[in-house]
């Protein structure tokens, strides 16, 4: 390749034998000499589930397995109440899956479980028109939190995973590695990923068992429901003229 004084772009394009498998590696050059300014940039089809990336220190990161070590705590901590019919590792399979919608879908699936506990252990005291109000309230919330749970459910079957891969203007199918100085053999970066049927499966299967353990929460919900009666019924006022002709006959 002739090179003359002067500045010049050069490109060279090449096409390798395999496509993207589990394990993708960006090629590994030797161009003979030190070089500035390496730029990487994978980009992946929609048909493939990022997991895991490798690169130089100035690029992604795959934030969801943060998220999942949280949720990991946030379970065990909250199957440790004992305030719900949840286990710990119940807990945690409803984390995975709605780590996948917005955070407060999540929040508000919860709340509602543990307001349903304090519906069946804290109302007996409560006048009527409180508890009428509170019963308004809970049934509300009981019903968002089931929207919720369908929108996460039809969110996980027909969306796409959420790894939260961000750093260098990334998303989950452009990935970008930026490297300021280099020796010989320019950077190169590594994509663990799997097939996105993957995903669907475990999607499925998170689906399957949500709407089967729905059944039993929602039985149990029920139950703190009717603590203390359904319904109560409001004492009418006597009209002020009624009491003082009362009042009038007894003397």
């Amino acid at each position: 390749m002739p090179i003359s004084l002067g500045e010049q772009n050069i490109r060279l394009d090449w096409q390798s034998s395999h496509g993207v498998d589990g394990l993708l590696q960006s090629p590994q050059v030797d161009i003979g000499l030190e070089s500035v300014n390496a730029n990487i940039n994978i980009l992946l089809p929609e048909s493939r589930w990022t997991l895991f990336t490798f690169g130089p220190q100035m690029g992604l990161a795959v934030l969801f397995w943060g998220v999942l070590l949280v949720v990991m705590m946030i379970a065990i901590g909250l199957g440790r109440t004992h305030q719900t019919p949840l286990k710990t590792y119940q807990w945690l399979l409803l984390g995975i899956g709605l780590s996948q919608t917005l955070i407060g879908v999540a929040i508000l699936v919860v709340g509602w479980l543990f307001v349903m506990d304090w519906r069946q252990r804290k109302v007996v005291a409560l006048a009527p028109r409180a508890f009428n109000a509170m019963q308004i309230g809970v049934g509300l919330l009981t019903l968002l939190a089931v929207l919720g749970l369908v929108g996460a459910v039809g969110f996980g079957l027909l969306g796409h995973p959420d790894m939260q891969i961000s750093g260098n203007s990334s998303n989950a199918y452009h990935l970008k590695w930026y490297a300021d100085q280099a020796n010989e053999i320019l950077p190169f970066a590594t994509v663990i990923s799997v097939p996105m049927w993957l995903y669907r499966i475990l999607m499925l299967a998170w689906s399957l068992w949500l709407a089967f353990a729905l059944l039993g929460w929602l039985k149990w919900s029920w139950q703190c429901f009717l603590q203390a009666g359904l319904w109560r019924a409001i004492p009418e006022k006597k009209p002020a003229g009624d009491s003082d002709v009362e009042k009038k006959h007894h003397e």
